[in-house]
Parts: structure tokens; C-alpha cells; sequence
């Protein structure tokens, strides 16, 4: 894999949201005791415990703008905006490492002994990050969870081909969300953003659930693998989950990285 490839691989260690666009879900209108059934199993959902930090070993895989690879990766999150993820070789050593605090970043290429350093508005930030998927929003859609202060006036529909019920609602900036309830279980299967001309942003597909290694409650889970696409960047990314550790909250210091002097440190914008 050549140089600029494996840039669009550091690009999604830090989270590249990549892809085509997507299709309207095609639904059938609910009314009466049917929908006030589906309003109740969306209650349900924001009611259900659910994890507010993850520490986890990934395999992450892509395919954007022709390259196509893989790599391990470790991902430390937190609600609601602290970052942890770092890249590694097959010895399991650091590659690229990124951290966030949701304001700013710092992104270590250990390969070239590099630095990056700025805010999350920067452009280089959202190079890997698209303008529209806010730090607070990144945990959301990687933990198959929905933000209930953003879920306003939530439309019930369901799904022409039976797949469970689809909840619609444009949020404070304008995007219209499409989500997915599982006909089998009470759990998101698909979140669908869309920008105010009908594009698809980003197009999140879930499947299988994993539970923490380190944890006895049984009703925190993460999704086992993660499928992203969207028109932000041109291909597909898939995050598929090895290791759930646990769901503990951490202190500050994790997501927290200081660079090694002898590294060369960049401000960028």
C-alpha cells in the first residue's frame, strides 16, 4: 500500500466517516393504535441502559478513493466528546495515535515523527471528520445509540419490506435523521443523516451485538461490526469489533496525550 493510501488509513483512524449516498427508506404511514405502539417502543429505547464510555480492540477496514486495507486499531471513548484511537503494526505498536477532547485534537504520526496539533472546527480535523458529524455525535454513531436531546418530534413509520420501524426527525441544524428499530429486537439497524438538499451524510449499518469482558451487566453491549458510507468521501469503512474490555468512565489524563520531544509539533487550521 503506497504513502497515499495508507494516509486515507490514518484518515480513518481518526474516524472517517466514507462513502456513497444512500436512498430514502421506503415506509408505510402508521396510524392509530400501531403507531402509538412504535412511539412506545422508541420511549423504550432512550429509556434502556446503555453504555457511556467503551474501551475495545477493532479490526477496521476500508475502501476509499481506490485504496483499499486494513488494521488493527484500539478505541477508548467517552461520552461526550473525549477520543482515544490508535493505530497499530503487527507487533501491536502505535502507528498513528489521536486524541480529542471534543475542542481539540492532537494527531501523532510516529512513523515520520510528526505532530498535529488544533481544533476540531479546524480543516484538518474535518479532512477524517466531516463538518456535519460533531464531536458530541461520534459516539452516538459508532455505539449504535441515538441522542435523545437531538431526537425532536420523532415520526413513526414503518418498513415497506418488514425489516422494523423507521423514526424520522430533522434536527437543530437541519439534518433529517432517519433511524431503524430492529423488528427483533429493540436496537438501532441503520441511522441515515442527510444534509438539507437530500444527501446522504452518512449512512450507518449495524449488526451483532458484544458484551464487556470486564463487566457483569449484561444489558451494556456494543455493535459487533459497523458498516459507514456517505458522500462526504467516496467508499466504504467498516469497523468490526475483536474485544470489548469494559464501559468504565475514565478520568481526563486517557484522552490526554503529551508528544515526545523530539517529535515535531505543527499547529494546523
Amino acid at each position: 500500500m503506497g504513502m497515499g493510501g495508507w494516509r486515507w488509513g490514518a484518515a480513518l483512524c481518526c474516524l472517517v466517516l466514507a462513502g456513497c449516498a444512500g436512498k430514502l427508506p421506503r415506509t408505510v404511514s402508521l396510524a392509530g393504535e400501531e403507531r402509538q405502539q412504535a412511539l412506545e417502543r422508541w420511549q423504550q429505547l432512550q429509556r434502556a441502559q446503555q453504555p457511556a464510555a467503551v474501551d475495545g480492540d477493532f479490526r477496521v477496514r476500508w475502501d476509499v478513493l481506490g485504496s483499499k486495507g486494513g488494521i488493527d486499531a484500539v478505541l477508548q471513548m467517552q461520552k461526550p466528546t473525549q477520543l482515544r484511537f490508535s493505530a497499530n503494526d503487527p507487533l501491536g505498536r502505535p502507528l498513528i495515535l489521536a486524541v480529542s477532547d471534543g475542542s481539540r485534537f492532537t494527531f501523532v504520526d510516529n512513523r515520520e515523527g510528526q505532530v498535529y496539533e488544533g481544533k476540531t472546527d479546524a480543516k484538518f480535523w474535518q479532512r477524517y471528520v466531516p463538518e456535519a458529524v460533531q464531536p458530541a455525535d461520534l459516539f452516538f454513531y459508532l455505539g449504535g445509540q441515538v441522542d435523545g436531546r437531538q431526537a425532536v418530534g420523532v415520526q413513526p413509520a414503518r418498513d415497506e419490506a418488514g425489516q422494523g420501524i423507521w423514526y424520522s426527525w430533522r434536527d437543530n441544524r437541519s439534518l433529517q435523521h432517519h433511524v431503524l428499530l430492529d423488528a427483533q429486537a429493540s436496537r438501532v439497524g441503520r441511522h441515515l443523516l442527510l444534509d438539507r438538499s437530500g444527501a446522504a451524510i452518512l449512512d450507518v449499518r449495524y449488526s451483532g451485538r458484544v458484551q464487556g469482558e470486564r463487566t457483569s451487566n449484561s444489558a451494556l453491549s456494543w455493535p459487533e461490526k459497523i458498516e459507514l458510507s456517505g458522500e462526504a468521501v467516496s467508499g466504504t469503512v467498516e469497523l468490526h469489533t475483536q474485544k470489548i474490555y469494559d464501559f468504565a468512565v475514565r478520568g481526563a489524563a486517557v484522552f490526554h496525550l503529551t508528544p515526545p520531544p523530539s517529535f515535531t509539533v505543527e499547529q494546523v487550521d
